[in-house]
């Protein structure tokens, strides 16, 4: 009897770390699912490991007709669209998130599909009530995220531990082209293009996150030529040179 409840207990408890492990959610301080549609989702690169968590934060109520309603669970129920090589799990792993807490979701895997942008559909359904009386709301769709996958070189020089910027992607432009830069903190950028006498084409002014990031440059009304972008994150300025084709 003892070695089966220590053998239970063992089982147990791996499975609690095994669980664990698959995603730890952020701290979030409203409801809500983390990232939003504004910031997305990390861009993946060909044939490096890929990892994003999605936190899921469930109000413990809802108003439906001015009356307000318990939210037993809000389930996960699909993620389709994903570039092939990566797949999705969930704490708690039934993809099940129960009102009132914070859970989370991690896609992760490495794919080698074409670079290009891959539109992704989320199905979750809610369910309002009291269990065991509660009652689904009907699934709804999100189809607002996305995942960038972009060619394995396109980070090679980026580090999470220091500043650095990578080469714009395409080199050269014709329309546009991204470039990523990483922070070791969350800092105001300040990005600008120069032309090959110094003159000032553009310059953006936007926040980067700790990690790695991405700004769109739009070279479609600039001549042909070389430029220079530079990417200041308040301390350090670092310069690549652009080419832009018609």
């Amino acid at each position: 009897m003892k070695k089966l409840l220590l053998s239970f207990s063992i089982i147990t408890l791996f499975s609690i770390n095994a669980q664990a492990q698959v995603c730890t959610p952020a701290v979030v301080s409203n409801p809500g699912i983390f990232p939003d549609s504004a910031t997305n989702f990390m861009p993946a690169y060909q044939g490096t490991p890929y990892s994003q968590i999605i936190t899921a934060k469930v109000p413990a109520d809802t108003a439906v007709s001015g009356f307000p309603i318990p939210i037993d669970k809000i389930k996960l129920v699909s993620i389709t669209g994903l570039p092939q090589g990566l797949t999705y799990a969930c704490v708690p792993s039934n993809c099940e998130f129960p009102g009132g807490q914070t859970n989370c979701a991690v896609i992760s895997g490495t794919t080698n599909d074409p670079v290009g942008e891959y539109p992704l559909t989320i199905k979750v359904e809610p369910f309002l009530g009291t269990p065991p009386a509660s009652v689904s709301y009907g699934e709804q769709t999100l189809t607002y995220y996305k995942i960038v996958v972009n060619p394995a070189n396109a980070t090679y020089s980026l580090s999470p531990n220091t500043f650095s910027v990578s080469q714009n992607f395409p080199n050269p432009s014709d329309n546009l082209c991204d470039v990523y830069y990483s922070l070791t903190h969350r800092a105001d950028v300040e990005i600008k293009i120069i032309n090959a006498i110094g003159k000032e084409i553009q310059r953006i002014k936007t926040s980067g996150n700790s990690g790695i990031n991405k700004i769109t440059l739009n070279t479609a009304g600039m001549a042909q030529g070389i430029y220079f972008y530079s990417v200041f994150n308040g301390q350090t300025t670092i310069t690549k040179r652009l080419s832009v084709t018609h």
